[in-house]
């Protein structure tokens, strides 16, 4: 039985009001420095963004948040002497030096310290975040957790799902403005597949792109898109909101780096709570490349409409996807074995009605409107541009996608009683 979405009618008029007078905002919500496994200090990696024109960020380090005003790195070890002189050549006014015998330390900046730092009312903002993750039976369980206050401790489980359910009962218990993230499911090698999410509707976002597998895929598997279709289908028909796929950088080393993807989130304000807010509303979509002018969806129509803000030299298509609630939900398995340092895994083939192409145009902007028996639709746009470095499983040109829509407007209509 369809559960009741009370408050469906509300989000949409919020939706409608918000995208009144707000503005478009650019950031990154996964990287790291070296509070963790990233190669600069923090504050050459928001330097590094911010001056190219990123007005938010989250700076996730693994398994904490910046907190500690005594976290020490000895040059010679971990920051090397090069990265040392680079790192004071920038920031050198400002940055914290000590000697004991013949060491030298630096001190990394704490968030509250960087945000006092960099913060810029109207222009930029660091957003407080962290990545919970931990390795279960060889599978890799990342997550985001994005505007918070404390460092979170993995909340231990030997079964996947319930190590995800927990997370982000323990994250969103933080407040109603935190945001929770599945991280690169098909990192290392599909480690997490769709029933994961399926099974648990409470998890709204997960990275629909962060540079995919680690090896070349078997043939049966899917898509990222596949695989955000395949999640949507199930959820919407079994009454369940979508989850939102959401692009990132991930970042870790910064010399010759090559962006990889970013959202851009519509928000009356630079704010933490209110880009909160609006990307829970879905009022946001990713690029590896793509930009919008902008994204509307008439619900009283069921018409999504894309614009494309087109750069030079470029030609770009818009696929509208769907997938229609007499979808087929027969499955096939199938063996991936093991092949030199690719671990095996099973898998699961899904039907060719899950994720269907209703209409593409070429074109800098298209409208499609939702048929009755459409569960959502969302948009892929995609450009002529090469990426530069693409993902084993792709996209190969520079894309942007939106949010499903109409979701709710299905449900409203077939709720039963």
């Amino acid at each position: 039985m369809f559960k009741r979405f009370g408050l469906c009618l509300s989000l949409l008029l919020a939706l409608n009001v918000c995208a009144q007078d707000a503005a478009w905002y650019r950031g990154n919500l996964h990287m790291h420095t070296f509070w963790s496994d990233g190669q600069v200090f923090p504050e050459e990696a928001v330097e590094y963004y911010r001056s190219r024109g990123y007005q938010f960020l989250c700076v996730s380090d693994h398994n904490l948040l910046q907190l500690s005003t005594e976290n020490w790195q000895e040059i010679g070890k971990k920051v090397t002497p090069k990265a040392a002189e680079q790192y004071l050549k920038a920031f050198g006014d400002t940055a914290d030096k000590k000697t004991e015998g013949d060491k030298e330390f630096l001190r990394l900046k704490t968030i509250g310290e960087l945000k006092k730092q960099f913060d810029k009312d109207g222009a930029f903002l660091l957003v407080p975040s962290q990545e919970i993750n931990r390795s279960i039976s060889g599978i890799e369980v990342h997550m985001n957790a994005i505007n918070i206050s404390r460092t979170f401790t993995f909340e231990r489980s030997e079964i996947i799902n319930e190590a995800f359910e927990k997370n982000e009962k323990a994250v969103s218990a933080h407040g109603e403005n935190t945001l929770f993230m599945l991280n690169h499911p098909f990192w290392r090698y599909f480690d997490i597949q769709p029933d994961t999410l399926i099974a648990l509707p409470q998890i709204r976002f997960f990275e629909l792109y962060n540079g995919g597998p680690s090896f070349k895929p078997h043939p049966d598997w899917y898509s990222l898109e596949k695989f955000w279709d395949i999640v949507n289908a199930f959820r919407i028909s079994a009454g369940h909101p979508p989850v939102y796929g959401v692009a990132t950088d991930d970042t870790h080393g910064y010399n010759n780096h090559i962006f990889h993807g970013w959202v851009y989130v519509r928000s009356q304000k630079l704010d933490c709570d209110a880009l909160i807010q609006a990307m829970k509303r879905g009022d946001f979509y990713s690029s590896s490349g793509v930009v919008l002018k902008d994204v509307k969806f008439d619900a009283a129509a069921g018409t999504l409409t894309v614009e494309v803000d087109p750069k030079a030299d470029e030609t770009y298509e818009i696929a509208f996807i769907v997938t229609r609630a007499d979808f087929d939900r027969a499955t096939t398995e199938f063996d991936d074995p093991v092949d030199d340092k690719k671990p095996a895994r099973k898998g699961l083939k899904y039907s060719d009605t899950i994720g269907v192409t209703a209409k593409k145009v070429e074109g800098t902007s298209a409208s499609y409107t939702m048929q009755p028996e459409d569960l959502y639709v969302r948009a892929t746009i995609t450009s002529s541009k090469q990426m530069v470095r693409p993902a084993l499983c792709g996209p190969f040109v520079e894309t942007a996608w939106t949010q499903p829509y109409g979701w709710q407007q299905w449900q409203q209509r077939n709720q039963k009683k």
